[in-house]
């Protein structure tokens, strides 16, 4: 068996495409990193975690009920300054109890 088909039987070769703008932005950061394109390519491969689509999905729907929460806090502070402070107080104790009520599941 000769030395190159012993090579090529040692590793999985694939094929990838670049625009030219891709690989000249590809060449750009290579070139500061002094590798050579196939040391490059492994290195930013297997130490970038990619995610997957749950887990974008996840962090979508987390963002949109972290910025509901964030503008409920906004209507409630603008009410506390605009309202009766002790009433709206009030209120929102009673809403605290609710939400400790349903998460000790009572």
């Amino acid at each position: 068996m000769d030395r190159k088909k012993k090579y090529d039987e040692k590793f999985i070769r694939k094929t990838i495409r670049f625009t030219p703008d891709e690989f000249e932005k590809i060449e750009e950061q290579r070139i500061k990193t002094n590798l050579d394109f196939t040391s490059f390519c492994k290195s930013a491969i297997l130490k970038k975690r990619v995610k997957t689509k749950d887990e974008e999905n996840f962090n979508r729907d987390l963002i949109y009920q972290v910025n509901k929460i964030g503008i409920n806090l906004n209507q409630i502070a603008r009410a506390v300054n605009q309202k009766d402070r002790v009433a709206i107080l009030t209120e929102l104790v009673e809403i605290e109890k609710q939400l400790r009520e349903l998460k000790n599941g009572s």
